[in-house]
């Protein structure tokens, strides 16, 4: 335990504050889930985040073996990206995003969002909602950032881009989306140019199948 910060409690809870109670710290675990990120790219993402604050926070998580930087080339350096331990970190990190989740309609003053953290709070809401014979691929456009998610039983996995052969794909803004994944905003609320699909005839019967998915 290599941590500035140590409450030299013998309980759970003390030593994961230890390693991820810093500001920003868990922020940068959301970016590094996605994808390995260069400096300038968590730089990018992090709004608020000085580079001598983002410095210091990615040493602090290198040394307590969270995050590494690798590179084939010696002379170069690498994009930082999670180690094992660190990629241990989606299942408290999608808690969290659950359990904070419900708290976002209160909040009045959120206004910075970018798409790509939607590819950690839909997989976070929709998880727990999987049972045995899940089987849905959903395509997602949100400010012309694209992602899709595809269920197989208990197994959900983000492919970025566009799909192959999507069951319902989906058109509409960020807050829109996460209230409607949250369970805030209804499936009957979408309109008829952000919801469609190949497989379903009506966009009636495309809303159901999504409740379905929801639920």
């Amino acid at each position: 335990m290599y941590s500035m910060k140590n409450h030299k409690q013998m309980c759970g809870l003390a030593v994961a504050i230890d390693y991820l109670g810093d500001r920003w710290t868990l922020l940068i675990v959301r970016e590094l889930l996605i994808t390995p990120r260069s400096f300038s790219e968590l730089q990018g993402c992090l709004p608020g985040c000085s580079p001598n604050l983002l410095v210091s926070r990615l040493k602090e998580m290198t040394r307590n073996g969270l995050v590494d930087q690798r590179s084939e080339d010696s002379k170069k350096r690498g994009l930082y990206q999670l180690t094992e331990l660190g990629h241990t970190l989606r299942e408290p990190v999608e808690s969290l995003v659950r359990w904070g989740g419900n708290l976002i309609p209160i909040q009045k003053s959120l206004r910075d969002k970018r798409p790509h953290w939607l590819e950690v709070a839909i997989p976070a809401l929709l998880r727990p909602k999987l049972k045995i014979g899940s089987r849905y691929k959903i395509q997602f456009l949100v400010d012309e950032y694209e992602f899709a998610i595809f269920a197989n039983d208990l197994e959900l996995d983000i492919i970025r881009g566009k799909a192959e052969n999507p069951e319902i794909s989906l058109k509409m803004p960020y807050e829109k989306l996460l209230g409607l994944v949250s369970g805030y905003i209804p499936a009957k609320a979408l309109a008829s140019d952000e919801v469609s699909s190949k497989k379903y005839p009506t966009k009636m019967t495309a809303v159901q199948r999504l409740q379905e998915v929801l639920a």
